[in-house]
């Protein structure tokens, strides 16, 4: 009996608190344009807790929409969350940046990063949780360079410009239907890339603790190295390398692909030329077309 009066207590605390909990949900909408129409544009995204969505498309202007929520334990704690996030926009030369703003994230648009913020030297842990769910739409030839570190993922799709950096703490990477010179980096999850166009500049990809899955188009001409200390590289274009014996027949179920490589070289596809670098700790690689 005991033990059921003493679940019954902790779930009735466990409901005061559902109950007393406050939550604030706000949408965000702007509109703007770059000042000019050149190859450099380039629209910036830096998040924090939340996921990134962005779309390439037909017109002219950046479409930014953001859903910022809030929720705290009580309505001040509330109230000061929702006075200190923001949503910062703004452009700088041929940039445009759209990122978060508070007490603690002080976003440099001069140097491209974070600077975190500390009081009497300690972070100071806000009273309250806070969550923006970034959504754009962005001219096609655009460049984009999309960040983010907790609790959500990044996604792109039509995004054809000449350059697209893609850095994910917490999440995994998806990109579709993309184009230009790569640069990946997701630490705990998978990164998924296909391709309008294969990228005709040095590319990298790098993931620590996921997969690496990407699809290029059938005329690929690259010279690939891959590193990996626990996984593996799979592919079905035809390779060529200094050791035969590096490359094995050897199907990675579901995948679609058949050569097996060996971890620490380097490999030709096609007449070879840009360089595709795969950085991986503990997962595999695959590309295909």
């Amino acid at each position: 009996m005991k033990t059921v009066k003493t679940i019954m207590l902790v779930f009735g605390f466990l409901c005061c608190q559902l109950m007393t909990a406050q939550k604030s949900t706000e949408t965000i909408k702007e509109e703007l344009s770059f000042s000019s129409n050149s190859s450099d544009n380039m629209l910036v995204v830096q998040n924090v807790n939340g996921p990134i969505s962005v779309e390439g498309y037909d017109g002219t202007s950046v479409k930014i929409e953001v859903e910022k929520t809030i929720s705290a334990r009580n309505q001040d704690s509330l109230e000061e969350g929702k006075q200190d996030i923001e949503v910062r926009v703004e452009e700088v030369g041929a940039r445009i940046y759209v990122y978060l703003e508070s007490p603690w994230n002080n976003f440099n648009t001069a140097i491209g990063r974070y600077e975190n913020h500390k009081n009497n030297g300690r972070w100071e842990q806000p009273k309250y949780q806070y969550y923006l769910d970034f959504k754009l739409k962005v001219p096609k030839s655009t460049n984009v360079s999309l960040a983010t570190m907790n609790d959500g993922d990044i996604y792109a799709k039509d995004v054809q410009g000449d350059e697209i950096i893609v850095n994910n703490l917490n999440g995994a990477i998806t990109l579709e239907n993309v184009a230009g010179k790569t640069d990946v980096n997701a630490l705990n999850r998978d990164i998924n890339i296909s391709y309008y166009k294969n990228p005709t500049e040095d590319s990298k990809y790098n993931s620590l603790n996921g997969d690496i899955n990407v699809t290029f188009k059938k005329n690929l001409n690259a010279d690939v190295s891959f590193k990996s200390l626990n996984g593996d590289m799979y592919t079905n274009y035809d390779t060529t390398t200094l050791k035969p014996e590096l490359i094995k027949t050897k199907t990675k179920k579901g995948k679609g692909v058949k050569y097996n490589m060996s971890s620490n070289q380097s490999y030709r596809i096609g007449n070879g030329g840009i360089k595709l670098d795969f950085n991986l700790l503990n997962g595999d690689a695959t590309l295909k077309k």
